[in-house]
């Protein structure tokens, strides 16, 4: 019992480390959680997918191998979704593409909505070139689950690949008021910008410098580079609004609203705030704060 208790509570703990980046954090975590059980499947998945994240290829294909063998035990006894899909992460991991997708298929039979199996095959079919067929898939996740932030991604690509450059950028644009600083999107919106004009560089390019450099904590070289950004084209508002959010980090509230107005101007609802009076309320009153404090002049 006290094994249990410990074991799902060393759970919660590396749950929170991988929410907040903390990834060789969680890794240890999760290396505590094998000692306590080491044929636990979640544990050898979470492993593997930390090994790749942090760089360690031969680690992430050992817990991929181990789990995959788990997974083929268990699956003789009893066939569940969680079973289906683990194993099915863990051929993807290993590139073995082809048999993944029939483990796929065989989870797809059993529950035919499952989001994670919609959409493993809606990549499998990206993968092969058969655009149109994983646009099918990928939109029966988003009728799912309209907030799903690598389906919208991935719809995007696929898009791209059909020419439907327009589509395509309406996908990383609502990435973008989901989540300010995708780094993905950033990236992936940069390459349709450069299949649709022909550009060498992008102000995108430039953005995920800056978001780079905002990770590092590097906020100067963050704040030249979405300076840089915005001189090479002004006409996205993502940039001036991630921008304020990097000057609102600097304390430079007074450069941030300056920053957000822009980014509103040229949409609306940039970075998914609709309730922009409530919103330059509580930064004028941080700026008030900043003016007494001295930190910034009027």
């Amino acid at each position: 019992m006290l094994s249990k208790n410990r074991l799902d509570k060393l759970h919660q703990r590396a749950a929170h480390e991988m929410k907040n980046r903390e990834y060789v954090k969680a890794q240890n975590t999760y290396l505590e959680c094998f000692a306590l059980d080491p044929k636990d499947i979640g544990t050898m998945n979470n492993l593997a997918q930390l090994s790749n994240i942090l760089g360690e290829e031969d680690k992430a294909r050992g817990y991929n191998e181990m789990l995959l063998e788990e997974c083929d035990e268990r699956l003789k006894s009893e066939k569940t979704e969680e079973l289906l899909i683990l194993k099915s992460n863990a051929l993807v991991s290993l590139k073995r593409n082809d048999e993944a997708i029939e483990v796929i298929d065989e989870l797809l039979e059993i529950s035919p909505d499952h989001i994670l199996g919609l959409f493993h095959k809606a990549q499998y079919l990206e993968l092969n070139g058969e655009y149109e067929k994983s646009l099918q898939y990928i939109n029966r996740v988003l009728t799912n689950d309209y907030f799903n932030v690598p389906a919208l991604l991935s719809k995007g690509r696929v898009l791209s690949e059909l020419n439907e450059f327009e589509r395509a950028e309406k996908c990383y644009d609502f990435v973008f008021k989901l989540e300010t600083k995708n780094k993905a999107a950033i990236n992936l919106k940069s390459q349709l910008i450069k299949k649709q004009h022909g550009y060498a560089l992008t102000s995108h390019d430039l953005m995920l410098k800056a978001i780079e450099s905002w990770d590092r904590n590097d906020l100067k070289s963050a704040e030249k580079y979405f300076k840089k950004a915005l001189d090479i084209d002004s006409s996205h508002d993502e940039i001036w609004f991630a921008q304020g959010e990097l000057f609102i980090r600097m304390g430079k509230i007074a450069d941030a609203i300056a920053s957000f107005k822009k980014a509103f101007e040229l949409n609306s609802i940039s970075g998914g705030i609709s309730k922009k009076k409530e919103f330059f309320k509580m930064l004028n009153v941080m700026l008030k704060i900043n003016r007494l404090l001295g930190y910034e002049k009027e």
